[in-house]
């Protein structure tokens, strides 16, 4: 390298030195760099170099990458995740891909603390992505707004790639305007615009909606007015009609009282009547049941006589058969002993006996074939006869079962009325079991009633307290609202004041110093340093030149002091001030103010000349006598006072418009800290009415429960009450059956016969043609008795003798003893059924008497029960009258209390005689009459309308603060647009102006300018750009060559790099078009950015890689991975020299 190009190099680092340039750059999986790869720059030219694929214009797209590049075409990607190293057949794919780059901020050009700036980005397979600044995760856009004044933004216009020159000329015009933006640095201006456009269109919503409660308030005023009105009207009405209400009531209970006095006397008689008749019956009914007990003995003794008779009836049959058989057996004994005795003497006898039996049968036989016709007749009219009497037997008998039945059924009677009564009592008891618990069901249910009654009065206070902190919550709520947009409008007042605070701040030398980019070094009096108490004293000694913007080079001064925005500005040349003389001799006056300060050294000779024999003093009047003797001398106070020969300058006061600005500032700023304060307390407050809120809640939820319990229970109890009163009603009307059935059977028991009507007399018994029977029978046994005697006889002649009379002579003493025997019994069979007759007669007619006693006792009880029956019906009657009116009197009694909350006794002596319920119900229609005209009224409507009326109000000083925070917001975008304009404008008209040197220089004798599409709108115009080489007419950039093209646009970047320059460019193959001639061209413009700016170039072009201050080569290893090494050419060029 030849030592004019290391001069350049050492001038170009020292001038880099002044301002932020790139360090270094570490990546790692990015694209084809796999392994974490370090690149340290340094001022000047850095060249990279390498072969096709080897990675080389990774490094380029890394560094568009970290700084934000969001498109993936624009890294030549399809996806983001493109770059991440995909791998290859020797080494896996990588999950992440991290990029790190280090900016160099020595001059402090960035409003950061810090000498180096670290940026990263990485990005992961997953699609997670991040931004880190210095270490610490951020956003896109504070990397934007933290390098907006350097020149580097999102448009990157200093990173040109591969294809970005073809872009550029391709570009519409407004997108060609970016690149200007960018440049001029108005994109803070467009974001601190947008940012102005959010919070108008915040601004603008919240006024809406301001708009519409304002208009929503209003329209409810006006009826809530008249609601309130109405509320008033209705609330004296009410009460009108709630101390008739409370008189009617009372009244009521007066006529109620009343009556009751009235009907107690019949009452009472009515009470005692019921009482006798009750003990008149319980009377009868011992008399009832004595008689009872009397007739059931003396039927029972005559059913026993009864049967006593007919047992000595059958017993006397009995011995009568007895009788008659001892007779017979008697007579046979002693007809054999006769036989017997005469039977040995008799023989011929017998045989004489024998014919004169045989002839003797014949008689009888004829004389019983003669009674035997009479005794036919006579047996069938006997028959007859019989028949008759067995009838009547029969009937009699019938008679005897009908009288057993009717006794049968008078015992089941008297069964079945036991058992009624039986169950009549069961039901009594069970009637009070179940009062009994009717009693403890309704105790229960008072008690639950009572219960009930003090949760619901507890209630009540809970209720009220939760619908004030219900209302207080949502007043509130609705205050925090409103302090919110209070404090959205303050605080879009307060970016407005502060948008105007930096606009006057800045002084036009500073905003000349920005605009003309790095061409000036700075302004004089922030290129000195000083102690901070001297401030004002160095401004003061300055004078004019404290304000002045510095340049180091006179023809740029020159230059810029003809540009637009230079009016009214000071420019000093650093290099053109004369070297500082010497102190003069003599004694010195003070303290040089030269001696304590330490200026830059570009700007030491010039800050000497203006300062050489300036100096300090404590008061004015100090240098008021100082000046005198030191024609040569100035002093300066700390305070920034100063006094030279024939002039005294005052100390520079604030600016009355910043100082205005600072106080209306802080006066917003405490506004708005005193409204945060106030939501914040606001929020604690509404934090705990909500958890007093929340407590109240749930105790008015337990206390519904409690009540929903209760009345449950209460609902049960009642149901029970229910329940059993209809069981109640149940079993009387069962015991009234039960005492009716009981009535019913006492009457047929009375009305049954005890014993049955005496039988009709038998008919006479027909006499039976005894004789005849006893002659016919007498003349059968007469003719057996000869025939037998003839067979006797023939047999007796046959045995003459065969029978003994010892033996036959014993049996007739026995037959003699059985018919004495007999003749005994039956004689005492007719006593004893002579005395069961006597004994049936007497007990039939005692019980006959018993019936008659019973039925007549049974009649009285009859209607004794049937008064009493009657007084019963008559006292429940009265019974439930009284009853009735006496709820009627506790219902009207617990209306004066629940619904009036007054004394009854109170309130009814009150009344008076004109107090009638008829007079008092008539006013209370009346005013009830009036209360339905009212309407449905809004009680809480005077309330309501005071709340609505400060709402109102509050809303319609919010709405004059958001309108006036809005039109503080229009002020701030017009002059950010006017700011922008301005910027837009100037930038422009230097970019243009560059563009033209420029394009003259890389095509000699050719043309180029540039034209805004539409000069009338500076802020929306696009930009056309002209070129015409030369040696020809086109002007359109279609129709240049590949390489005209490629010059035009790097002319069009070069303008704005000359315009406006930035720390750092990158050039990715951008010369690779260009043949030997317009390379030379393109490679002495770069020289020129050389002294400012930091260039990083990728070419192949071998002539760009001799101008390299720093060399680095690009390879890729077999593995596919990128790997850099580097080699600075002034170490080389001083080997080569040794």
């Amino acid at each position: 390298m030849s030592r004019g190009a290391c001069e350049t190099t050492a001038a170009s680092a020292l001038s880099i030195g002044r301002t932020v340039f790139l360090r270094s750059l570490s990546i790692r999986g990015f694209k084809s760099f796999a392994d974490r790869t370090g690149l340290e720059f340094t001022p000047g030219v850095s060249v990279i170099v390498g072969p096709n694929g080897s990675g080389k214009s990774n490094i380029a797209d890394a560094i568009a990458w970290v700084l934000g590049e969001q498109g993936p075409r624009a890294l030549r990607g399809g996806q983001m995740a493109d770059v991440i190293f995909a791998g290859s057949p020797g080494r896996p794919a990588l999950g992440m891909a991290e990029v790190r780059m280090v900016i160099d901020n020595t001059a402090g050009l960035i409003p950061v603390p810090a000498s180096e700036i670290e940026i990263s980005r990485a990005v992961y397979r997953s699609g997670e992505s991040e931004y880190r600044l210095g270490g610490r995760p951020c956003r896109l856009l504070d990397i934007q707004e933290l390098l907006s004044d350097t020149g580097i933004g999102r448009a990157m216009h200093t990173l040109i790639g591969q294809g970005h020159l073809e872009d550029v000329l391709a570009a519409r015009p407004e997108d060609r305007r970016q690149f200007v933006e960018e440049a001029a640095g108005i994109t803070k201006h467009r974001r601190r615009r947008e940012r102005a456009e959010r919070k108008l269109a915040g601004l603008d919503g919240d006024l809406a909606r301001i708009q519409d409660l304002v208009g929503e308030v209003r329209r409810q005023l006006r009826p809530l007015k008249q609601q309130a009105e109405l509320a008033a009207r209705h609330e004296v009405l009410a009460a009108e009609a709630e101390r008739l209400a409370r008189t009617l009531a009372a009244a009521r209970l007066a006529e109620l009282l009343g009556d009751r006095e009235r009907d107690l006397p019949a009452w009472e008689r009515a009470e005692e009547a019921r009482s006798q008749a009750r003990e008149r019956l319980r009377s009868l009914d011992g008399t009832v049941a004595a008689a009872d007990a009397e007739r059931s003995s003396t039927d029972e003794l005559a059913a026993a006589a009864g049967a006593a008779h007919l047992g000595a009836l059958t017993r006397k049959s009995s011995a009568e058969e007895r009788l008659r058989a001892a007779i017979r057996s008697e007579s046979g004994a002693r007809e054999r002993l006769s036989a017997a005795v005469n039977a040995s003497g008799r023989l011929f006898a017998l045989e004489e006996e024998l014919e004169r039996t045989q002839r003797a049968r014949d008689d009888v036989a004829a004389t019983l074939s003669v009674r035997d016709g009479e005794l036919a007749e006579g047996e069938a009219a006997f028959r007859l006869a019989d028949q008759a009497r067995r009838d009547a037997e029969e009937e009699r008998r019938l008679q005897r079962e009908d009288s057993a039945a009717r006794r049968a059924e008078h015992e089941t009677l008297q069964r079945a009325l036991a058992g009624h009564e039986e169950e009549l009592e069961r039901l009594r008891r069970a009637r009070r079991e179940v009062r009994a618990m009717i009693d403890e069901a309704s105790a229960r249910a008072h008690v639950l009633e009572s219960q009930i009654e003090r949760l619901d009065t507890e209630e009540t206070p809970l209720a009220g307290e939760h619908a004030d902190l219900e209302a207080r919550r949502s007043t509130l709520a609705a205050g925090i609202s409103d302090a919110r947009v209070r404090e959205q409008g303050l605080h879009a007042r307060l970016d407005v004041l502060h948008a105007r605070r930096e606009e006057l701040a800045e002084s036009p030398a500073a905003s000349f110093a920005k605009r003309r980019g790095n061409r000036p070094i700075g302004i004089l009096a922030d290129l000195v340093r000083c102690p901070p108490h001297l401030t004002a004293a160095l401004r003061g000694a300055l004078g004019p030149f404290a304000d002045a913007v510095v340049y180091t080079n006179g023809s740029q001064a020159i230059a810029d002091a003809q540009a637009d925005g230079a009016h009214g500005v000071l420019l000093a040349i650093a290099d053109e001030a004369p070297s500082p003389e010497p102190p003069t001799g003599g004694r010195s006056p003070g303290s040089r103010l030269l001696d304590a300060l330490s200026p830059d050294p570009r700007v030491a000779d010039l800050v000497a000349s203006l300062l050489h024999e300036t100096y300090l003093v404590r008061t004015l009047a100090e240098a008021a006598g100082l000046r005198r003797s030191h024609s040569s001398a100035q002093f300066v106070t700390p305070e920034g006072a100063v006094a030279g020969w024939a002039f005294v300058r005052a100390p520079a006061g604030p600016d009355r418009r910043l100082d205005d600005l600072a106080r209306e500032s802080g006066a917003l700023e405490r506004e708005v800290a005193a409204t945060s304060r106030l939501i914040r307390e606001a929020k604690h407050d509404l934090a705990e009415l909500e958890r007093r809120a929340e407590a109240v809640r749930e105790a008015l939820e337990e206390t519904d429960r409690q009540i929903t319990a209760a009345a449950e229970e209460l609902a049960r109890r009642r149901g029970e009450v229910a329940s059993a009163t209809r069981e109640d009603h149940l079993l009387a009307e069962r015991e009234e059956a039960a005492r009716a059935i009981a009535a019913a059977l006492r009457a047929s028991l009375i009305s049954a016969p005890g014993q049955p009507a005496e039988p009709s007399p038998l008919p006479a018994l027909a006499e039976p043609p005894v004789h005849l029977r006893v002659e016919v029978e007498s003349l059968r046994r007469e003719h057996a008795r000869l025939a037998a005697g003839a067979e006797r006889a023939t047999r007796d002649i046959a045995r003459l003798g065969e029978e003994d009379p010892i033996v036959l002579r014993e049996a007739v003493r026995v037959a003699e003893a059985e018919r004495a025997e007999a003749e005994d019994v039956l004689r005492a069979a007719e006593a004893g059924l002579g005395e069961a007759a006597a004994e049936a007669a007497t007990t039939t007619a005692a019980a006959r008497a018993a019936q008659v006693r019973h039925a007549e006792w049974n009649r009285a009880w009859r209607e004794a029960a049937l008064e009493v029956d009657g007084l019963r019906e008559a006292h429940e009657d009265v019974d439930r009258a009284r009853s009735d009116l006496e709820r009627r009197i506790a219902d009207a009694e617990r209306v004066l209390i629940d619904a009036h909350g007054v004394d009854p006794a109170q309130e009814v002596a009150a009344l008076g005689t004109q107090d009638t319920v008829r007079e008092l119900r008539q006013q209370a229609d009346v005013v009830q009459r009036r209360l339905g005209l009212l309407g449905k009224v809004n009680l809480l409507a005077t309330g309501e309308l005071g709340s609505l009326q400060e709402r109102h109000d509050f809303l319609v000083r919010e709405m004059e603060d958001v309108k006036a925070a809005r039109r503080d917001l229009l002020e701030v975008i017009r002059e950010v647009d006017r700011r922008m304009a301005e910027l837009f404008v100037t930038a422009f008209d230097d970019v243009d102006r560059e563009f033209r040197a420029l394009f003259a220089l890389l095509f000699p004798g050719g043309e180029g300018r540039l034209e805004l599409t539409d000069p009338s709108d500076p802020l929306g115009s696009g930009i056309e750009v002209e070129a015409r080489p030369g040696r020809k007419r086109v002007k359109r950039l279609s129709l240049l060559s590949g390489g005209e093209r490629s010059l035009a646009a790097l002319a069009f970047l070069f303008a704005i790099f000359k315009a406006r320059p930035s720390p750092f460019y990158l050039m990715d193959e951008v010369e690779a078009a260009l043949d030997d001639v317009n390379l030379h061209r393109f490679l002495d413009v770069v020289r020129e950015f050389t002294a400012a700016s930091q260039i990083l170039i990728v070419t192949h072009q071998k002539r760009t890689m001799e101008m390299a201050d720093v060399l680095y080569g690009v390879s890729m290893g077999r593995d596919g991975a990128s790997r850099v090494i580097a080699q600075r050419l002034v170490e080389v060029a001083a080997v080569a020299s040794r």
